[in-house]
């Protein structure tokens, strides 16, 4: 066991942990993409295949790490396969789950005498969340102070920079002094900031992520939005602070070795924890949160839609018909683009091609 090979262990323990507990946080009514009246929520094949399922998948996170840490100082090359291992089959265990829960969803007729309704709540239009912009400064600061340390430091640079590092901290990539070689890191900064405020400006702009079950999950929501934004904010400066560390080592102003190489990773890590625990405590769209004094309950009888249609593979959304960019996710945390939607392939395509692009000018 090496300093390598934890520092490669951690993004694997996190994607299998992650994959794992999404069925914890995702609504009563949503389970494993199959809507489910709120009569039915307690069904016997929900609670079975939700413990299967994380019974499965435990294993397997816990396999993958174990595989990452007993491997070799070269175990970097590892952990892009294992993370794939993970969601690949973390993805089959969930599909097995959907096609059961499916199977007697559709045998017992769970919808049959459900008046199923939708909710809109016009005090969304009226009342807007507002965006949290002062909680962006953070990470526009550090690309700034990146960019002035880099001008600062440029004249006293040698003509070599190291470019790229293994996870001993030891430089495997080297170029000549140049301006991008020099600023390399600011144009990932910028793509970070930038994909995290706007995909949060458009989630700010979606219609909210309700339950026509529960009259309060608008003013859960409210919350949930405002806190899970601030907290992704916060995760975008860290992230853009360890790329400053990561620029520090390309201008040569430390040279960590063994564990001390991960230093770059510990602000995305200690964010990325940070904002799993505060998505777990509130769920999905905040359905965990307790209910606003003086709210209505929710009509007997009644259910959400049962739009299982427009969900391919439980996870995909595409819905022609429905002029949202992006909606709330239907297993674990978080929103997805709707891929019915025109723009929602322009936004997703260029996202792609700038990263890939980056990608391969950092080569």
């Amino acid at each position: 066991m090496t300093a390598q090979s934890l520092i490669a262990a951690f993004p694997v323990l996190l994607v299998g942990a992650a994959i794992c507990l999404s069925p914890l946080v995702t609504r009563p009514t949503v389970q494993f993409g199959v809507r489910v009246p709120p009569g039915r929520t307690g069904a016997a094949v929900i609670g079975r295949e939700r413990r299967a399922y994380i019974l499965r998948t435990g294993v397997l996170a816990v396999c993958c790490t174990v595989a990452a840490v007993l491997s070799t100082s070269g175990s970097a090359w590892l952990v892009a396969p294992l993370v794939l291992l993970e969601v690949a089959a973390g993805f089959g265990c969930f599909l097995l789950a959907r096609e059961r829960i499916t199977a007697v969803k559709t045998a017992e007729g769970w919808f049959e005498g459900v008046r199923q309704t939708v909710t809109a709540d016009t005090s969304w239009r009226t009342e807007p969340e507002r965006f949290p912009v002062l909680w962006a400064v953070p990470a526009l600061a550090v690309v700034v102070a990146t960019v002035i340390a880099g001008i600062v430091r440029y004249p006293d640079l040698p003509g070599r920079l190291p470019v790229h590092f293994t996870l001993s901290g030891t430089a495997d990539r080297w170029a000549d002094r140049s301006v991008w070689s020099a600023f390399s890191i600011v144009p990932a900064q910028v793509f970070v900031t930038a994909v995290v405020v706007g995909l949060l400006v458009l989630t700010y702009r979606s219609r909210p992520d309700t339950d026509a079950t529960d009259p309060a999950s608008t003013a859960r929501y409210r919350r949930f939005l405002g806190v899970t934004a601030r907290a992704v904010l916060l995760l975008a400066a860290l992230a853009d602070a360890g790329l400053l560390l990561g620029a520090l080592q390309i201008w040569q102003v430390y040279r960590p070795s063994g564990a001390a190489a991960a230093l770059p990773l510990v602000p995305v890590a200690a964010g990325t924890v940070g904002l799993v625990v505060v998505l777990l405590r509130m769920g999905q769209g905040g359905h965990r949160l307790p209910a606003p004094d003086g709210a209505a309950a929710g009509a007997r009888g009644a259910g959400g839609r049962d739009d299982d249609r427009y969900w391919k593979a439980g996870v995909i959304y595409v819905n022609r018909d429905d002029p949202a960019i992006m909606v709330g996710r239907r297993f674990g945390l978080g929103w997805t683009l709707n891929f019915g939607n025109p723009r929602a392939w322009w936004i997703f395509g260029a996202i792609v091609a700038v990263a890939v692009g980056l990608s391969r000018l950092q080569r």
